[in-house]
């Protein structure tokens, strides 16, 4: 990349060990059968379901889903899967996530969103920046994780009302999966932040470029 954004924060991400990785490869693929499988469903279940738990949800079986996410059980995560367990699959997903001891977009990265000094930057061009560092800079184990679930949230999102806070509501949910979010962003300039992520969200299929093998 060339543009101004990414040359004033490229030797930060370096200087940081922005490449250092979160997932290991077996618990990728485990994170993959269930991103496939929500995929695949994402009409039938309907918009306002992933990553949100629901009235009658089985909370062993969700903690069995993240005890194989974490021990890399792709095989298991299938067999669950193919009984029905969507809806645990997907809270599992989230609480794996959640357990991740970093934000999903490593803190030099996400200072481009975060920075108040890019306020009258187009969010467009902030979230391809974004974009950009992350394929650059991060291992691709880091990468695919991040682009699999950006992906899913691309899907939900296209499935939400066309109301804008309705349909914003998932990304606000997942700021802190992503995000060093603080109050003071959230009061002053959530707006900002959120619109950035959406475009993050909805460039990252074609930007990443790794959906070929699940498509």
């Amino acid at each position: 990349m060339g543009n101004r954004l990414f040359r004033i924060y490229y030797r930060t991400c370096i200087a940081c060990g922005s490449n250092c990785d979160i997932v290991g490869e077996e618990s990728l693929e485990a994170v993959e059968e269930i991103v496939m499988a929500l995929r695949r469903n994402a009409h039938v279940l309907g918009h306002g379901w992933v990553f949100r738990a629901e009235a009658g949800i089985h909370d062993g079986v969700v903690n069995e889903i993240v005890e194989a996410i974490e021990n890399g059980s792709a095989g298991s995560i299938r067999s669950m899967l193919e009984a029905g367990w969507r809806f645990e699959a997907a809270q599992a997903l989230y609480v794996f996530l959640t357990r991740i001891e970093q934000p999903l977009i490593p803190v030099s990265i996400q200072s481009l969103v975060l920075d108040n000094n890019n306020a009258n930057i187009p969010p467009e061009m902030v979230a391809s920046d974004v974009l950009g560092l992350i394929k650059e800079q991060l291992p691709p184990t880091h990468i695919r994780l991040l682009a699999l679930i950006l992906h899913l949230l691309d899907c939900s999102i296209k499935l939400s009302p066309a109301d804008e806070l309705r349909g914003h509501t998932l990304p606000v949910s997942m700021l802190p999966v992503f995000f060093n979010i603080q109050n003071h962003h959230l009061m002053r300039e959530w707006r900002r932040i959120i619109t950035i992520f959406v475009e993050i969200i909805r460039q990252a299929s074609s930007a990443l470029n790794v959906f070929q093998h699940i498509s």
